[in-house]
């Protein structure tokens, strides 16, 4: 098993920019990301190529979608857990940070 960092994930499903995998995968029609470092994530080659497969038999969206829940649990089912997206809830916390941080300009003092 490998994972595949965001220029390969790009290049086997023919996106063109991050925003379209990211947007693939907030509709559930592509796995979550693994963390892999720090700041860095990616998504197991199997799982990228059972979604690109299902996509070449013609499988309508909601087939993905089901397809990308039964490989959510896969992944999780050695661990005795159920799946939780963490990854959706660090995103989510990075965002609230941001809005929260106050733009500093200078001001020009007399």
């Amino acid at each position: 098993m490998s994972i595949l960092r965001m220029p390969a994930i790009m290049a086997e499903m023919g996106y063109r920019s991050h925003a379209s995998v990211y947007g693939a995968i907030h509709a559930g029609l592509l796995t979550h990301p693994v963390p892999i470092g720090r700041r860095s994530v990616g998504l197991p080659s199997e799982e990228v190529q059972s979604v690109i497969a299902a996509r070449i038999a013609g499988q309508t969206e909601q087939q993905i979608r089901d397809l990308v829940n039964r490989l959510h649990t896969a992944r999780c089912a050695n661990f005795g857990e159920p799946f939780k997206p963490t990854w959706l809830d660090r995103s989510a916390q990075v965002k609230q940070q941001a809005a929260k941080r106050v733009k500093r300009t200078s001001v020009a003092t007399d």
